[in-house]
C-alpha cells in the first residue's frame, strides 16, 4: 500500500472513532435528561398526593459512588416559597420514592 493509502485509511479510522464518541456522549446526555424529567414528575405527584401541595422543582441531582441509582429532587411549596422541600427517589427500583422532608 502506498503512503497516501495508509494516511486515509488512518484518517477514516480516526474519524469514525469520533463519530463513535459524539454518538455516544450525545446519547448519555439524553438518558440523563430522560431520567431527569421522570424523576421530576415522579416527585411533583408524590407531594400532590402526600402533602396536597403544589411542588416546584428547583434542582435534579442524579447521586453518584455510594448512593448509586438514588436521584435527589429538591424544591419548594408553590404557595410558599420559604417551604423547601425534598424527594428522594430509587431509580433501580422503576424509580419508587424512598422517602421526602423538609430541608
Amino acid at each position: 500500500m502506498s503512503n497516501s493509502k495508509k494516511k486515509n485509511i488512518i484518517i477514516l479510522i480516526i474519524l469514525a472513532i469520533i463519530v463513535l464518541a459524539i454518538g455516544c456522549t450525545t446519547s448519555f446526555i439524553h438518558n440523563r435528561n430522560i431520567t431527569k424529567e421522570r424523576a421530576a414528575e415522579v416527585a411533583i405527584k408524590t407531594m400532590k398526593k402526600e402533602k396536597k401541595i403544589d411542588f416546584v422543582v428547583t434542582d435534579v441531582k442524579i447521586q453518584q459512588l455510594e448512593l448509586a441509582g438514588f436521584i435527589r429532587v429538591r424544591g419548594y411549596d408553590k404557595n410558599n416559597n420559604q417551604k423547601k422541600l425534598y424527594v428522594v427517589i430509587n431509580k433501580s427500583q422503576n424509580y419508587k420514592v424512598e422517602y421526602w422532608g423538609d430541608e
